[in-house]
Protein backbone atom coordinates (compact mmCIF):
# COMPACT_ATOMS: atom_id res chain seq x y z
CA UNK A 1 0.00 0.00 0.00
CA UNK A 2 2.58 2.46 -0.76
CA UNK A 3 0.99 4.47 -3.68
CA UNK A 4 -1.09 6.93 -2.49
CA UNK A 5 -3.80 6.05 -4.66
CA UNK A 6 -4.31 2.29 -3.59
CA UNK A 7 -4.69 4.33 0.18
CA UNK A 8 -7.28 6.93 -1.48
CA UNK A 9 -11.21 5.84 -0.91
CA UNK A 10 -13.96 7.80 -2.14
CA UNK A 11 -16.08 9.00 0.80
CA UNK A 12 -19.87 7.08 -0.90
CA UNK A 13 -17.40 4.03 -1.22
CA UNK A 14 -16.23 3.97 2.55
CA UNK A 15 -20.22 4.74 3.84
CA UNK A 16 -21.20 1.28 1.94
CA UNK A 17 -18.24 -0.63 3.32
CA UNK A 18 -19.01 0.45 6.92
CA UNK A 19 -22.48 0.14 6.92
CA UNK A 20 -22.46 -2.94 4.98
CA UNK A 21 -20.35 -4.68 7.75
CA UNK A 22 -22.38 -2.98 10.87
CA UNK A 23 -25.43 -3.69 9.89
CA UNK A 24 -28.04 -5.28 11.60
CA UNK A 25 -31.80 -7.22 11.20
CA UNK A 26 -33.43 -3.81 11.63
CA UNK A 27 -30.95 -2.08 9.45
CA UNK A 28 -31.74 -4.78 6.85
CA UNK A 29 -35.04 -3.37 7.05
CA UNK A 30 -34.43 -0.07 6.90
CA UNK A 31 -31.46 0.28 4.32
CA UNK A 32 -31.40 3.96 3.02
CA UNK A 33 -32.01 4.96 6.95
CA UNK A 34 -29.03 2.77 8.19
CA UNK A 35 -26.81 4.04 5.41
CA UNK A 36 -27.68 7.62 6.12
CA UNK A 37 -27.06 7.26 9.53
CA UNK A 38 -23.61 5.98 8.78
CA UNK A 39 -23.19 8.80 6.56
CA UNK A 40 -23.65 11.25 9.15
CA UNK A 41 -21.95 9.28 11.42
CA UNK A 42 -18.96 9.12 9.56
CA UNK A 43 -18.75 12.65 8.21
CA UNK A 44 -20.04 14.53 11.83
CA UNK A 45 -17.57 12.27 14.17
CA UNK A 46 -15.51 10.01 13.00
CA UNK A 47 -13.65 11.20 9.98
CA UNK A 48 -13.17 14.30 12.15
CA UNK A 49 -11.76 12.56 14.93
CA UNK A 50 -9.46 10.20 12.91
CA UNK A 51 -8.55 13.27 10.63
CA UNK A 52 -7.09 14.96 13.72
CA UNK A 53 -5.23 12.00 15.18
CA UNK A 54 -3.61 11.97 11.81
CA UNK A 55 -4.84 8.66 10.87
CA UNK A 56 -6.57 9.67 7.68
CA UNK A 57 -6.49 12.73 5.61
CA UNK A 58 -10.56 13.67 5.18
CA UNK A 59 -11.25 16.27 2.39
CA UNK A 60 -15.46 16.86 3.17
CA UNK A 61 -15.56 18.77 0.19
CA UNK A 62 -14.49 16.23 -2.22
CA UNK A 63 -15.43 13.34 -0.71
CA UNK A 64 -11.41 11.65 -0.59
CA UNK A 65 -9.98 9.79 2.33
CA UNK A 66 -6.54 8.85 2.21
CA UNK A 67 -4.79 6.34 5.17
CA UNK A 68 -1.76 8.32 6.09
CA UNK A 69 -0.98 6.46 9.73
CA UNK A 70 2.06 4.88 10.13
CA UNK A 71 3.37 1.36 11.09
CA UNK A 72 1.26 1.40 14.65
CA UNK A 73 -2.14 2.06 12.46
CA UNK A 74 -1.05 -0.48 9.98
CA UNK A 75 -0.07 -3.56 12.18
CA UNK A 76 -3.33 -2.24 13.91
CA UNK A 77 -5.32 -2.56 10.64
CA UNK A 78 -3.95 -5.89 10.13
CA UNK A 79 -4.57 -7.35 13.83
CA UNK A 80 -8.72 -5.79 13.28
CA UNK A 81 -8.76 -7.47 9.31
CA UNK A 82 -7.70 -10.76 11.01
CA UNK A 83 -10.24 -10.46 13.62
CA UNK A 84 -12.92 -9.95 11.33
CA UNK A 85 -12.51 -12.89 9.20
CA UNK A 86 -12.29 -15.44 12.19
CA UNK A 87 -15.65 -14.20 13.94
Amino acid sequence: MDNASEKTLEYDVLVDRVADRVQDEDAKRESDEHRQRVRIALHHTHLPKLDEARIIDYEAKTGHVQFVGGELERELLALVESYDVHE
